[in-house]
């Protein structure tokens, strides 16, 4: 738990040090500004359940059998469980590191194109420890799967990031929504390995909804600006 704040204050030390106190209160500015598109937070709230969703209708669709939500009859719980996620569950704890510095630094150089799918291999290669740790929930997901979703996830991410002139607090909005979402929507794979068809459906529509925001004919995403500035 205490490891999933790396990248975060990874990022303040780094600010810190080469910015000095008035280049971290400017990052952190840039980085809490609030003054966002509103309705795209409410869809970064929303889309992912509704592409879980889908996954589902899909694997039904197919003759698939679609198990009982793991927060059936535990509502308050379910509900509970996003301000959890939020504070220890990642989003809090990476975004500031991955989104807030990695990412704007990384497509000053490169364009948001490639810094997004090289973040998201990252990304993926940083979960490592916990598909070697036992309870984890990436020990029963097979690593080439889930490091697809972290590529496709990190473009979406950093576009998300972009449109919304560097503010880190609609892409935590989308963080805490995947990991709380799957905890509701019987998507994940199972620890004994069952389930594994509407998981691999979720991260084929993500990959398809990343290659559609990679397009070159797209119209060009707005850069936020280097951490330091």
């Amino acid at each position: 738990m205490l490891g999933g704040f790396g990248p975060g204050i990874a990022a303040v030390v780094v600010v810190a040090h080469g910015e000095g106190r008035s280049g971290l209160h400017r990052w952190l500015l840039r980085c809490l500004q609030w003054r966002v598109g509103w309705l795209r937070v409410l869809l970064a709230f929303i889309a992912p359940a509704l592409l879980m969703g889908l996954a589902l209708v899909i694997h039904g669709a197919l003759g698939g059998t679609i198990p009982d939500s793991p927060a059936r009859g535990h509502v308050w719980l379910a509900a509970l469980n996003f301000i959890l996620v939020f504070l220890i569950g990642g989003p809090l704890g990476e975004e500031f590191g991955w989104r807030g510095y990695a990412l704007p630094a990384m497509q000053a150089r490169w364009g948001w194109r490639k810094a997004s799918l090289t973040l998201g291999v990252v990304w993926a290669t940083w979960h490592l420890p916990l598909f070697l740790s036992s309870g984890t929930v990436q020990s029963h997901l097979p690593f080439g799967l889930y490091a697809a979703s972290a590529v496709a996830s990190s473009v979406v991410f950093a576009w998300l990031y972009n449109q919304n002139s560097g503010s880190v607090l609609p892409v935590l909005v989308l963080h805490t929504a995947v990991n709380a979402w799957f905890l509701i929507i019987p998507v994940m794979v199972m620890p004994e390995g069952s389930n594994l068809r509407p998981f691999q459906l979720v991260v084929g529509l993500l990959v398809l909804v990343a290659a559609t925001l990679l397009m070159p004919g797209r119209k060009k995403a707005r850069t936020a600006a280097d951490p330091g500035s």
